[in-house]
């Protein structure tokens, strides 16, 4: 999403030309406003240009294939899609779409409107079935390859799902031969796209084979009736509790989604690099639909810390995509005598959770241009870019801008609710720069708007927040702390609520919780992030009271958990507790015990970690923490 505008706000920028204004107006804008007054105003002429643009496109009911169409019409033998040694034109994959989408039409099983899934990693299967998809108007849910058993159910049951899009890889259909007698009784059709190499596929799957059918253009009349205020996409998130959540990401939401890299200038020769998986937000909304209205080319992997830099020289990339995460892994590599030599200049990196303390050095030893740090959510109706390279900060709200705008307030907030305070007239209390506080959006009827999550209207309104800063208003609880400068600069800081980061993943402390509630002898657990030095986010830490019946078996344990969460999910560490810390309004504690940590010098309670090589929740002891602390142990 750029950044929003109201067209009137920026229509007023458009009138007052930069050249046209007297010299006294030109002094007191520059006093009042700012030394950037100027570049301001003429930024906000360029979004009035884009929300025309975005105008234009909604009226004539634009979706995001209609771009991709046009390229394959217009520049057919052009690289649209690298995959290690695979190179995929635009014509070429047009027609296999054209072929796919026939076959699942010849199913009769959907049809416009109706929901499918894709169940894949980052490969050319993906992007050939949601490109059938969208020809025949199907709405998407992008299932997460981690998930399995009843978390992966769930996603699939929540959507409504009348067929999955499940890639060739063993470990993907494991995922899905575990849970087809309950897909079997849903009536949902498991579809295998992509070379098999004539492996066998488990019962009750369906090989796709396309040859026979007809590659020509699908109608448009095929999609048409879908408007770009329907649903195109699920997205999952945490959110705050439960499990996962189907966001709705409607058309008009992913076409303003594929202009993020406008003000970036992404250019049809660009070739952008992402290792990050299709099914997150980063990856498709911030890199895929760019690329499909630009008309560029992407180049597809999965994250390799050892192939890393060989792929972007080997696809001669101009644009990467990163999470903090993937920084810290790559410049914890030894220096090569090639880092940062490109056959095509590095542009840019586009990313979050990059932070200050590596970020000059990681720029600098890849020889990337410039870092493109941004702040956005999946369900959120907000993005920011850091256009001027200010380092650790996601982009710049200031000024005439802010004045004019005002739709971002930071406020006051109960750190264990992730609810504002209010003052004394029922207004949220505003927090001055250079402090840390809750980031809420204003929403409007236009360019502000919160889609919510399918089918859970109690999750929606939890992110709503009323009567702010007058009565009537009404803002999107980001859930995040953010700090922002004297000069307007924003600086993400904490992630709040059921809710923290590892791996580049969310994940919801509840959901974690219930299957540890699932274990036997488990009276109480309670979850929540602590930091690691050395690593971005927080590692996941529950703190257990068992029944006194019962005590810890670490290995079965260990079980237990990789058997039924993904490995980024996993509590890394353990804290037996005799009692559970509650609030006095009965609710777990987690601020005081997440500050606290890991530490075993600091807590008299008996404290685990999670040992992937030997399988099991091992002791925490100041050798086990030495390692920990150095980077030597794998979390």
């Amino acid at each position: 999403m750029p950044l929003p505008v109201d067209s009137k706000v920026a229509g007023i920028a458009a009138a007052s030309t930069l050249a046209g204004l007297p010299v006294a107006t030109a002094a007191f804008l520059r006093l009042k406003y700012g030394p950037t007054v100027f570049q301001d105003l003429a930024y906000m002429h360029q979004r009035w240009i884009l929300q025309r643009a975005l105008q234009t496109l909604r009226q004539k009911n634009t979706k995001l294939v209609d771009f991709f169409e046009e390229h394959a019409k217009q520049t057919p033998e052009k690289a649209f899609l690298l995959h290690r040694d695979e190179v995929h034109t635009y014509g070429a994959l047009e027609g296999e779409a054209n072929k796919l989408a026939r076959f699942v039409k010849s199913t009769g099983l959907v049809r416009c409107l109706d929901t499918v899934a894709i169940f894949m990693f980052n490969e050319p299967s993906f992007v050939l079935s949601w490109l059938a998809f969208n020809k025949l108007g199907l709405r998407m849910a992008f299932l997460n390859y981690n998930l399995k058993g009843d978390s992966l159910l769930h996603c699939i049951k929540a959507c409504k799902v009348k067929a999955i899009a499940c890639g060739v890889d063993k470990r993907l259909l494991n995922s899905m031969e575990a849970i087809m007698p309950e897909l079997q009784a849903l009536g949902v059709r498991v579809w295998i796209i992509g070379k098999s190499h004539q492996q066998t596929i488990p019962n009750g799957m369906v090989r796709v084979n396309t040859w026979n059918e007809r590659g020509d253009p699908i109608p448009r009349s095929e999609r048409d009736s879908m408007s770009d205020e329907d649903d195109a996409l699920y997205i999952f998130t945490s959110g705050t509790t439960g499990l996962p959540k189907p966001a709705k990401i409607p058309h008009y939401r992913q076409v303003r989604s594929s202009f993020i890299h406008a003000s970036l200038g992404l250019t049809k020769n660009d070739v952008m690099y992402t290792s990050l998986p299709l099914y997150h937000s980063a990856a498709y909304s911030v890199g895929f639909t760019n690329v499909i209205r630009v008309g560029c080319t992407i180049a597809l992997d999965n994250f390799s810390v050892h192939r890393f830099w060989d792929d972007v020289r080997r696809y001669r990339a101009t644009v990467i995509q990163y999470i903090g995460e993937i920084c810290r892994y790559l410049i914890s590599q030894p220096p090569r005598p090639d880092d940062g030599k490109y056959k095509h200049k590095l542009r840019y990196a586009i990313g979050n959770g990059l932070r200050p303390d590596i970020w000059e050095a990681f720029q600098r030893r890849f020889n990337i241009g410039h870092i493109a740090e941004f702040y956005g959510a999946t369900e959120g109706p907000y993005f920011i870019v850091n256009m001027d390279g200010r380092l650790g900060s996601t982009g710049r709200y200031h000024g005439i801008f802010r004045a004019l705008t005002d739709f971002i307030v930071i406020v006051q907030c109960d750190l264990e609710t992730a609810q504002p305070f209010r003052g004394p007239d029922g207004k949220c209390v505003p927090m001055p720069p250079g402090e840390t506080g809750l980031m809420l959006i204003r929403l409007n009827d236009t360019t502000m708007r919160f889609t919510g999550y399918l089918g859970n209207r109690s999750s929606n309104e939890k992110k709503l927040v009323r009567n702010v800063k007058n009565n009537g208003d009404l803002f999107f609880n980001t859930g995040d702390l953010i700090v922002h400068d004297k000069d307007g600069y924003l600086y993400f800081k904490d992630r709040l609520g059921d809710t923290f980061r590892w791996k580049g993943e969310n994940v919801a402390t509840t959901e974690v919780a219930h299957i540890l509630n699932q274990y036997p002898g488990i009276q109480e657990a309670n979850v929540y992030g602590v930091k690691v030095q050395g690593h971005d986010g927080r590692a996941g830490m529950a703190a257990i009271v068992f029944k006194r019946t019962h005590q810890l078996d670490p290995k079965a344990f260990y079980e237990h958990v990789v058997r039924s969460l993904p490995l980024y999910a996993c509590p890394k560490f353990l804290r037996i507790m005799s009692e559970m810390q509650i609030t006095g309004t009965f609710k777990h504690k987690k601020t005081d015990l997440a500050r606290e940590g890991f530490d075993p010098n600091v807590i008299s309670d008996p404290l685990f970690f999670m040992d992937t090589d030997m399988k099991t929740y091992a002791p925490l002891d100041n050798a086990a923490m030495r390692k920990i602390v150095i980077g030597q142990a794998r979390l």
